[in-house]
């Protein structure tokens, strides 16, 4: 069985040829690139200034060396005139392209290009949910490709929530010394951080510790502990995992049955936020 088609479709820039280098590292799945460009970049125009065009050469140059590299890679690479206003222009040309290659993934990199072209090119992304990356300048050229945080849960449903709130911060804020790879707990870890924690979200059907009380932080009043269930923490685990907060992750070699799940960058800037 072929492979699913990887459409990757970048913005033409003077650092496209580091920014699509760590693309193609982070992403190792690209079948395709199509290079979007601003039209005027490969026209002259006797009031283009002598910065003007410096910049158009030094684009031209850098989309030459990224077909140049796809191409040693074997990875079939095409450019794409986009006429302004990119808005309609850069929907229809990716329309061209999924018609062309029905259910490939599409992923986008907002590396290069106009202020108008990145801005089309995240909108078409989000209507084709594709993920849109950014490749911020590193030490030795481009960094990593960072996956640009899209909502998928309204932000309103993460702040009534309690609970969400307090899987996202414990996920943020392990404790320990300060680390700089991604912070993995196991799933046991989590629920007892929240277990103490746990505040119902429904008035129905919830189960109560009947021998055991707690005072109410807000009346001053013993109350009864609810109970957090296994399979109530495995839903709020999945809600956020569907709606890429949290993302579940491989443990350590020789424990398959203990889940382990690290906070994402959407997960992050909705802890935030919220």
């Amino acid at each position: 069985m072929d492979r699913q088609e990887h459409i990757h479709i970048i913005g033409a820039g003077e650092e496209i040829g580091a920014a699509c280098a760590a693309a193609i590292r982070d992403l190792q799945d690209i079948t395709r690139i199509f290079v979007f460009a601003d039209s005027e970049l490969y026209s002259n125009s006797s009031r283009d200034d002598e910065r003007t065009k410096a910049h158009k050469t030094a684009v031209r140059v850098a989309v030459n060396g990224t077909k140049a590299l796809a191409a040693s890679l074997k990875i079939p690479a095409s450019l794409v005139y986009i006429d302004p206003p990119a808005s309609g222009t850069v929907a229809a040309a990716v329309q061209k392209i999924k018609s062309g290659y029905p259910g490939a993934r599409c992923t986008f990199d907002l590396s290069g290009g106009s202020k108008d072209l990145s801005l089309a090119l995240f909108q078409v992304s989000l209507w084709l949910e594709g993920d849109a990356y950014y490749a911020y300048a590193g030490p030795r050229g481009a960094g990593p490709s960072e996956k640009l945080a899209v909502p998928k849960i309204p932000l309103r449903d993460i702040a009534a929530n309690p609970n969400y709130l307090r899987i996202l911060t414990v996920l943020s804020d392990p404790p320990g010394k300060a680390e700089t790879a991604p912070r993995i707990l196991p799933r046991s870890y989590l629920f007892t951080q929240l277990e103490p924690f746990y505040v119902p979200v429904r008035t129905k059907g919830v189960k109560t510790n009947t021998s055991t009380t707690k005072t109410d932080a807000t009346t001053g009043k013993r109350a009864v502990i609810p109970v957090l269930s296994q399979g109530t923490f495995s839903s709020m685990m999945n809600t956020l995992a569907s709606a890429d907060l949290v993302q579940e992750v491989p443990g350590p070699a020789g424990n398959r049955k203990e889940k382990y799940y690290r906070i994402t960058a959407s997960g992050t800037l909705a802890m935030q936020l919220a």
